[in-house]
């Protein structure tokens, strides 16, 4: 099994191939990382250079912008489209207005006291695209955050470089794209994160062969602002941190994007809303969700369990 590991995006990441230690093998893991460090290149928020920087720093109203950029942007409008904008990558003022205005290390190292106004939202997205000619059109004031659609378009694309072999991995800090299998197991064996003992043991496990898994977890990226403990997944519908009761939702989906923006979806909605998450599932390729309440109680979907049935 060869194996790759690296900080991009923000996170740990891992690559895993079942393939022999052959010079091939060994360019195609080069390649797949290469493909992750290309998606923080164009997509970070917190890099100045980055694609995305420097068109929410651009002060036209008419901004054309790599053609990567412009697709990954398409598809996110669609997707809140599809989710009825519970899914929402126009949320970035609403973060900086908390604070979340650095990275997240910054952030948990000297506390926020931003009193940046959140953006007026309105019903009609303020933003128009035109990927086939790489041209974005918003209003003023506009800011685009793809932090829940990048990293899982990261994971896919470094999977795409793998996909000749008998089986392969790519885990971008738990967006996680599968296909085949190890060299020593029927399938990818996949750890559920305890969100109330990060360092304890997993408190379920499933198992992928080709799929994508992800997590939203209200507990991984918490800080204080104005004396007030928030995290970073907003609910467009209210314009502050998500509060339903439910600290993580766990979604198994068809591609690693689908899986980033299913999970955020249901951890929005809550558990109580199955008929609506599997509504918008039909379209996210879901398979199967878990939830974990803030009281550790758990529940699922019926799909879930073909993949972890002991959970």
């Amino acid at each position: 099994m060869l194996r790759a590991t690296m900080r991009a995006m923000n996170t740990d990441c891992l690559l895993l191939l079942n393939a022999g230690d052959q010079e091939p093998a060994r360019a195609a893991l080069t390649r797949a990382a290469a493909r992750v460090e290309e998606y923080e290149r164009a997509f970070s928020r917190f890099r100045p250079d980055s694609d995305l920087s420097q068109l929410n720093d651009s002060p036209a109203g008419r901004v054309e912008v790599p053609r990567e950029l412009a697709a990954l942007l398409s598809r996110a409008l669609q997707y809140a489209k599809i989710t009825g904008r519970v899914f929402n990558p126009l949320m970035l003022r609403e973060l900086e207005a908390l604070g979340y205005d650095r990275t997240f290390e910054e952030v948990s190292i000297r506390p926020s006291t931003s009193h940046l106004a959140p953006a007026r939202r309105t019903r009609r997205s303020p933003v128009r695209v035109d990927a086939a000619r790489g041209v974005v059109t918003r209003q003023p004031g506009t800011r685009i955050d793809l932090g829940g659609v990048a990293k899982g378009a990261a994971a896919d694309a470094a999977l795409a470089e793998l996909a000749p072999y008998p089986g392969a991995l790519a885990d971008l800090g738990g967006d996680i794209r599968t296909q085949g299998q190890p060299d020593d197991a029927d399938g990818w064996v996949v750890g559920i994160e305890d969100p109330v003992s990060v360092s304890g043991p997993s408190i379920g496990y499933l198992r992928l062969h080709d799929g994508a898994v992800a997590t939203s977890s209200v507990r991984k990226r918490q800080w204080t602002h104005d004396g007030n403990t928030v995290h970073h997944i907003i609910d467009p519908r209210t314009g502050r941190p998500s509060a339903t009761g439910v600290v993580q939702c766990t979604a198994i989906t068809d591609t690693a994007e689908h899986a980033d923006v299913a999970a955020k979806v249901g951890l929005i909605l809550g558990a109580g809303s199955l008929r609506e998450v599997d509504g918008i599932g039909r379209a996210l390729g879901l398979r199967g969700m878990a939830w974990v309440m803030v009281d550790g109680r758990t529940s699922c979907t019926a799909g879930w369990k073909a993949h972890a049935p002991d959970f």
